[in-house]
């Protein structure tokens, strides 16, 4: 078995030197591209403290998983240090290979069509209610139908909102969402290895993948996906802003005189 490490200390090993990676790789954008990206990152990661902290705090309480002695040594709300600061990280590694993937925030017509953004809010509804009866029907289903029910709302609101702009770019919100979920697939792998915490049985299905719950697996994925989502639907909302208060070419055109119209000057 490897040697057992603090929630700290994993960070130091695993999380710090891929955030200073993208950092250094991330792409620079012009100062108004680079000021939407910088606020959109700081909005993801408040919103990842206020909607993650209620839901995690009750889960560690109820014993879906827990740390090895001497792994944690600060907590706040059942929650540790290094759990708080996995909050951030994942949000910015999540954000920087976002960035590095690039994507188009532009708006385009049918981004608002109906039929994507009713289903993205009739799934995230049933989530949220398939999760709650999951977990009603067996104890071994309290992380599971928890953490679905948990994302459902998340997924409701932001499809409600561009579920026609999602729909039109899987490619770069899937890829965005599953390369840094594979890297913290593997960092966690190692960290339930080594002992750092460890899975309740009794309130897990047992299921894994290579060792890894599936659980977990969801986890990472759906805290990347809602963190990808929010991050292209902001710049997408923006640009969405700036056309609205923009004249069309067309009516830009009518305010252009037409030099074959003008009235001649006399010499």
């Amino acid at each position: 078995m490897l040697p057992t490490l603090t929630y700290l200390q994993f960070h130091l090993v695993f999380s710090l030197p891929v955030v200073a990676a993208l950092w250094y790789l991330a792409p620079r954008y012009e100062p108004v591209r680079r000021r939407r990206a910088t606020a959109g990152i700081a909005i993801l990661v408040a919103i990842a403290y206020l909607y993650t902290t209620p839901w995690i705090s009750y889960m560690i309480r109820q014993g879906a998983w827990w740390y090895a002695d001497g792994a944690v040594l600060v907590r706040a709300l059942s929650i540790p240090l290094g759990e708080y600061l996995f909050f951030t990280i994942q949000t910015v590694v999540t954000a920087f290979a976002l960035h590095l993937i690039g994507f188009d925030p532009t708006f385009r017509e049918g981004d608002f069509d109906r039929l994507p953004r009713v289903a993205g809010v009739v799934a995230g509804v049933a989530m949220v209610v398939g999760g709650l009866w999951l977990v009603t029907l067996d104890q071994s289903y309290l992380y599971l139908g928890g953490l679905i029910a948990w994302v459902g709302p998340v997924v409701a609101l932001q499809w409600a909102v561009g579920g026609g702009y999602l729909v039109r770019t899987p490619r770069v919100w899937l890829a965005a969402t599953l390369i840094p979920a594979a890297y913290f697939w593997v960092a966690d792998r190692i960290a339930i290895e080594m002992g750092t915490w460890q899975l309740s049985t009794e309130l897990t299905t047992g299921v894994a993948v290579l060792g890894l719950p599936i659980e977990e697996m969801l986890f990472f994925a759906s805290a990347g996906v809602m963190t990808v989502n929010g991050l292209v639907l902001f710049e997408w909302v923006l640009d969405w802003n700036d056309r609205r208060g923009r004249p069309t070419e067309a009516a830009a055109g009518a305010f252009e005189p037409d030099p074959e119209s003008a009235d001649p000057v006399d010499d």
